[in-house]
């Protein structure tokens, strides 16, 4: 199930799993499980009118319901063109993932982008939406 509208609760879950603080302004989505329990969340910040940075974590947000969401947000109502992710170069399970989930969303890496660690960076355009969606089922 999907949580929207408590952005500082689900920021602060996902803040405890990734060790990111998040400050305001954000935009959070939540995903619940069948008991009301909060198992993941996705976190957005960074809006520039064109983009978005998602950060997410926990059970659940590789899922249908979860993409539909986040999909909804950031290209239906945002309007953004790009939607963007970075893990750290010393994640490598999270990065197989992002490559998995993303076939051509790798762009690059980021420097120095968590203190010492540098990051990977990975977007999903509004050229590859569809492809995205087809992939899903969504």
């Amino acid at each position: 199930m999907i949580l929207i509208g408590h952005d500082q609760f689900v920021a602060e879950f996902v803040s405890r799993i990734t060790g990111k603080p998040f400050h305001p302004p954000y935009t959070a989505i939540g995903i619940v499980d069948e008991d009301g329990v909060i198992t993941g969340g996705y976190v957005f910040t960074g809006y520039n009118g064109d983009g978005i940075e998602l950060s997410l974590a926990g059970k659940g947000v590789v899922h249908r319901d979860g993409w539909r969401a986040v999909l909804s947000y950031v290209f239906e109502q945002l309007k953004c063109s790009r939607l963007q992710m970075h893990t750290s170069m010393t994640n490598k399970t999270v990065k197989r993932n992002l490559s998995k989930l993303f076939p051509n969303g790798f762009e690059g890496i980021a420097k120095r982008f968590y203190g010492k660690h540098d990051a990977v960076c990975f977007a999903l355009t509004v050229d590859d939406l569809s492809d995205f969606r087809a992939r899903w089922r969504l």
